[in-house]
């Protein structure tokens, strides 16, 4: 695979053209994903098909897939996070044209100038982050401190036991 998604491109000229990028990216490249992540090692590599479909509707479909490094907010410890997410996005020039789009479409909104590919992957990796950040509970190095110690709830007192023993007298 190449390096093409640091390219600019025009997407409804390639999605006329039905033309296909393929390529990986550095995480350290993706300056809006950075922040979200613990160490940008790594890349992600994504696979970009343009075309238009039976609709008329220019759209980009493909696959981004990346290992992110994210910091468990359970163990604080680094842990690794995969993403394969599908792409299907449709192209639209106004906001107006993005609301009538198919359910099954997410908007790709253009104004008409380039944009780089990789924004698109950046984008979907972004979307692709969990809201909280954890291993799974036998995997995480602090998770047998959130697990019960086998402590008793403390008993309480029925209060028809008066009755219970009233029935026996």
């Amino acid at each position: 695979m190449s390096d093409r998604l640091e390219e600019l491109i025009d997407p409804l000229s390639l999605a006329t053209k039905g033309r296909s990028i393929e390529g990986r990216i550095p995480l350290a490249k993706l300056a809006r994903l950075a922040p979200s992540l613990l160490s940008t090692e790594g890349e992600a590599e994504a696979s970009l098909r343009f075309g238009i479909d039976e609709g008329r509707m220019p759209n980009v479909s493909g696959h981004v897939r990346a290992t992110l490094i994210l910091q468990c907010q359970r163990c604080m410890q680094g842990m690794q996070y995969k993403v394969d997410s599908r792409i299907r996005l449709g192209i639209v020039t106004s906001r107006k044209a993005a609301e009538s789009l198919p359910e099954y479409y997410d908007p790709l909104l253009v104004s008409g100038a380039e944009i780089k590919a990789a924004d698109i992957v950046e984008d979907e990796l972004i979307l692709a982050l969990p809201i909280v950040a954890m291993h799974e509970m036998t995997e995480c190095p602090a998770g047998g401190k959130f697990q019960p110690q086998g402590e008793a709830e403390p008993k309480r007192e029925n209060p028809f036991a008066v009755l219970a023993e009233l029935k026996k007298k």
